[in-house]
């Protein structure tokens, strides 16, 4: 590059401003002054880093290269350890403050990210280590946990004066609702054959939750869609999560790859094979139609907020290096991984789609495509490193204090 990251200021310096792409769930430099803080402080929505990591490694597992696929799924094994012990900590030290996100209408979506980090820990260990017993156990905490807590998101969505309209309400975050139905789908279609004493009983589960998350996808997407149409959108206003209007139904289309096929082999099911391989594609169309927009989208606000003037080449050569890098332009907060976990579920669930029958030639997408989402996953891996330093070692650039610590 003909810049860096952190002096390159000759085409237009960087400025300081008060929001960037990513700005939900930030916490600022007082709020992380301490350990106790930053773990009080510490966002629901961080267990969307172990989703992110986890697909990463299974689409490179799919497209046969263990050399990522390996150390990617035994690093986000010990950092989803990691993470439920500080959640777990957090929970028994600050009850109040955990209770209180799961009543914030701003927060409490990030919780689901629990429920899909769990299910794409138990496919790792399933792909990776064959651990069957440890995959089941994770996938039975989720079948137990997600209605508990769907029903009691969608009933403090319901409850309650003064409530903001749906469409300020509904972003792309909602979409998790989809995105956490279809992973319970995709670890239970993979169990079915291993689990082959209650194999009926859980290809009947996920196909339970392969067609609601499907139903319910045409009615948020719709919602989600009205909302980016619906009156101005400023480059501030443009976060992560709305990715995942590609990555709900790119996970569906990974669901219905994963459980379609079990079908024909199951007693009573075989005539809705076909039909459910047909839904498939159209679910990866929605997903392969949503990408152009969601990259152009990206671009304009990194290209464009809090940038005065022509951007910085580092930023003009790869937008998303703000994720990452820079100072007053850095760009990273919790919500950066929600485009991540698209990304790479859009390559699994490409390859996994390609592998039946007629859809084999679109093998040749996620082979180009999982390289650019890992990519994004290393800037947005260097975001969170910068951020946790500054929880742990404290000072960093000025400009900094924009980022979000764990």
């Amino acid at each position: 590059m003909t810049g860096s990251p952190e002096t390159d200021t000759t085409s237009s310096p960087e400025t300081d401003t008060t929001s960037s792409p990513e700005t939900d769930g930030r916490i600022t430099s007082a709020d992380g002054a301490t350990l106790g803080s930053a773990l009080e402080a510490l966002d629901p929505a961080y267990f969307g880093f172990v989703m992110s990591t986890g697909i990463v490694s299974i689409a490179f597992f799919e497209l046969a290269v263990p050399v990522v696929a390996l150390p990617l799924a035994a690093f986000n094994v010990a950092c989803y350890a990691l993470l439920l012990a500080l959640f777990a900590v957090r929970t028994a030290a600050f009850p109040r403050r955990t209770l209180a996100d799961l009543r914030d209408r701003d927060r409490h979506w990030g919780t689901l990210t629990f429920i899909v980090a769990t299910d794409t820990v138990g496919v790792q260990f399933l792909l990776f280590f064959d651990a069957v017993s440890v995959a089941a156990a994770l996938w039975a905490a989720t079948v137990v946990a997600t209605p508990l807590l769907l029903y009691y998101l969608f009933a403090t969505e319901v409850i309650g004066a003064g409530k903001a309209d749906v469409s300020e309400r509904i972003d792309g975050a909602f979409l998790l609702v989809i995105v956490c139905m279809q992973s319970l789908a995709v670890l239970g279609g993979l169990l079915a054959e291993p689990l082959a004493g209650y194999g009926n009983a859980v290809v009947l589960l996920s196909m339970s939750y392969f067609g609601s998350g499907y139903v319910l996808y045409v009615v948020v997407v719709t919602v989600v869609t009205y909302r980016l149409l619906d009156g101005a959108v400023r480059p501030d206003d443009w976060t992560g999560p709305y990715w995942i209007a590609m990555g709900a139904a790119a996970i569906t289309t990974l669901a219905g790859a994963t459980v379609g096929p079990l079908l024909g082999t199951v007693p009573g099911w075989e005539p809705y094979a076909p039909v459910v391989v047909g839904a498939t594609f159209f679910a990866w169309a929605i997903a392969s139609w949503w990408i152009p927009l969601l990259v152009v989208l990206d671009v304009w606000a990194f290209l464009t907020d809090g940038v005065e003037g022509r951007p910085p080449v580092w930023v003009l050569l790869f937008p998303w290096s703000r994720l990452g890098f820079g100072d007053r332009l850095h760009a990273y907060a919790p919500t950066a991984w929600g485009r991540v976990f698209p990304m790479g579920m859009y390559t699994a669930g490409t390859l996994n789609l390609a592998g039946i029958g007629a859809f084999g030639a679109l093998s040749v997408v996620p082979t180009y495509w999982g390289w650019f989402a890992l990519l994004v996953w290393a800037v947005t891996l260097v975001g969170t490193g910068r951020a946790v330093k500054r929880v742990l070692v404290g000072g960093g650039p000025a400009g900094d204090d924009r980022s979000t610590a764990t």
